[in-house]
């Protein structure tokens, strides 16, 4: 492969074409370049969301996105796509399709970045009256601050980035094991993180005492999700004995 073991790849199930986002969306950043909300916050309403905001000209204010690059799974494989004010008002607004699970990257004219993680979603875009172009990356699992400009990262995004570089090992040597992972909905591959890092925690006990805020947060996220959404948590299950990581 060449790209980055963190550049990689999924899916996300059927896609919410409502409307309303878009108002509250453009009201996040009214006077931002990109916002993220409750990124590490699953299983709320309206649940993690990264906010953001393709203007005509930049506004010298706070950061001036121009594009965003994030993966999709098709066919068998992952593909970077990109997305900017132009290229999406040429490709017809407004948009809604599946985001993969891996990196998401905000780039400014600088050109300065921002980056997150997440296990795959719904992206949607569409275009304001003043010509700006408002894309929100919506997903029932975190999105995470992993590195950038002007954010610092979260507490559980280093266990997410390590989980998804092993997942690269299957990727790479397994056949199936792409289209596997690429067909998991967010809810199951989030379900398959949270329990191979319970299993990692519970093998050696000394990692939970050196990191006792990322115990909890994973036994607080396992019984949550093994009760709210029991098919995602068997899915996570099935994953990871496919890829032989649990």
């Amino acid at each position: 492969m060449s790209e980055s073991p963190i550049a990689s790849r999924g899916s996300t199930g059927a896609l919410d074409q409502g409307s309303g986002w878009l108002a509250a969306a453009a009201i996040e950043v009214a006077g931002l370049g990109f916002v993220l909300r409750d990124g590490s916050e699953p299983g709320t309403v309206p649940g993690p969301r990264l906010i953001v905001a393709f203007r005509a000209a930049p506004t010298l204010a706070h950061f001036d996105p121009e594009e965003a690059t994030s993966w999709a799974f098709h066919g068998d494989h992952g593909t970077l796509e990109s997305l900017t004010r132009d290229g999406a008002r040429r490709a017809g607004l407004p948009l809604g399709r599946p985001f993969s699970w891996g990196r998401i990257r905000v780039i400014d004219r600088v050109p300065e970045h921002n980056q997150f993680l997440s296990f795959g979603g719904t992206l949607r875009a569409a275009e304001l009256g003043n010509g700006t172009v408002v894309a929100s990356f919506a997903s029932p699992a975190p999105i995470l601050r992993w590195a950038g400009h002007s954010q610092v990262a979260d507490p559980f995004v280093d266990e997410v980035g390590s989980f998804f570089a092993r997942l690269m090992v299957p990727v790479d040597f397994q056949d199936g094991a792409e289209a596997r992972i690429g067909t998991s909905s967010p809810e199951g591959l989030y379900a398959a993180a949270l329990l191979h890092a319970d299993g990692r925690l519970h093998a050696a006990r000394r990692l939970a005492d050196a990191d006792p805020v990322l115990a909890a947060t994973v036994a607080r996220e396992c019984t949550r999700l093994a009760h709210d959404a029991p098919a995602a948590w068997r899915e996570g299950e099935d994953l990871l004995g496919f890829l032989e990581l649990g």
